[in-house]
């Protein structure tokens, strides 16, 4: 299927790193993942150490909860310079981590490691705040500034949200400027700094228009102010689980750089967070096989309300070639074979189909 099969989760133990493990066993029961688990201490001082106490629990978690774990690594050195060292070099299409764990006037203050590993990691980063409401992918907020960037963090939300039923909220943040800075931008004098909010306007709209949103509840929404401060308070009224957003995006004079609103946005962050960069979480090739997957699963519904099981289940394994967690595909399977008399057949579609309601709670 070509779409996040490899996870690396860094833990060092702590509460956030719990949930970024419950993450990880979510994400990999969604989408078939294969897992590897990396653990750093900055130097191993004495043996044996707690660490590999809490390395046998986390494993044995991980096989309970059915996961497929590649590997799990312990290294000694500098935590962020091994954890993006290794997520490089092993290829990895996402990397996970707790994002801290203190909390300052009531909100969760990034830890410095996790701070460094969002900055400097090539490739994007699921940052889990232990504080902020249990990652469940239901509500997911996606702040864009229309940029190529922000085009691939809203390709993964979307991707998400599909997966796992959440709800999408598309946001563009109109920044405030000045009438000069506003007359320099659009050309002209009069009313400039309305013409710039609809200029502004007009760009989302054109933005979101290129973008398909099929089998997705979504909204769009438009803010003016502070960016950074506009998608803390968006977060916070629509009570989000996840914050998607692009690293960097776009300069100028009037244009928002997103690598500096990201940076903004981890002093208050208010749920968890991932973080694109050039490479999307999911490929291209993927979100082209969508509406190949839509058909297929169109027609094994339009085989079964006929009564042609046989041709249901034919068509539904066919959407499973595309996507093996593919909810309505893996019941059309199962519901199929029960109606042939065969559900032993059915049997192991029935399996990873409750493997994928537990991790979606």
């Amino acid at each position: 299927m070509g779409v996040l099969n490899s996870i690396l989760l860094a833990t060092d133990f702590r509460p956030s790193s719990d949930a970024a493990a419950a993450a990880t066993v979510r994400l990999a029961h969604a989408f078939g993942s294969s897992v590897t688990v990396l653990h750093v201490r900055e130097e191993f001082l004495t043996w044996p150490v707690t660490p590999f106490e809490n390395q046998d629990r986390l494993t044995e978690r991980l096989a309970a909860e059915k996961v497929q774990l590649t590997e799990f690594l312990v290294r000694a050195g500098p935590p962020a310079d091994t954890v993006v060292r290794l997520a490089q070099e092993r290829g990895a299409h996402l990397l996970v981590i707790g994002a801290g764990e203190k909390v300052r006037d009531g909100h969760l203050a990034v830890g410095p490691v996790a701070e460094s590993i969002l900055e400097r990691a090539e490739g994007p980063v699921l940052a889990l705040n232990p504080h902020g409401p249990d990652l469940r992918f239901a509500s997911i907020l996606c702040p864009v500034d229309h940029s190529r960037v922000s085009r691939r963090g809203l390709e993964d939300a979307i991707q998400l949200a599909r997966a796992f039923g959440g709800r999408l909220t598309v946001l563009s943040v109109v920044p405030e400027v000045d009438w000069l800075s506003a007359a320099v931008e659009t050309g002209q004098f009069d009313d400039s700094q309305s013409e710039h909010e609809t200029r502004w306007r007009a760009e989302f709209d054109q933005f979101l228009a290129g973008v398909s949103f099929d089998g997705v509840e979504w909204r769009s929404e438009v803010r003016v102010g502070v960016p950074h401060e506009q998608i803390v308070a968006a977060a916070r009224e629509q009570r989000a689980d996840l914050i998607a957003m692009g690293a960097t995006g776009r300069t100028g004079i009037l244009r928002v750089l997103l690598g500096s609103v990201t940076r903004r946005v981890l002093r208050q962050l208010p749920c968890s967070l991932l973080l694109v960069k050039d490479e999307a979480v999911f490929e291209e090739q993927f979100l082209l096989d969508y509406d190949v997957l839509t058909r297929l699963t169109a027609e094994g519904d339009e085989h079964q309300a006929a009564g042609r099981a046989a041709e249901a289940v034919g068509r539904f394994r066919q959407a499973l070639a595309l996507a093996p967690y593919h909810t309505p595909a893996l019941e059309g399977i199962v519901h199929g074979y029960d109606v042939l008399g065969q559900p032993e057949a059915g049997r192991r579609y029935r399996i990873r189909l409750e493997r994928l309601r537990n991790a979606a709670g």
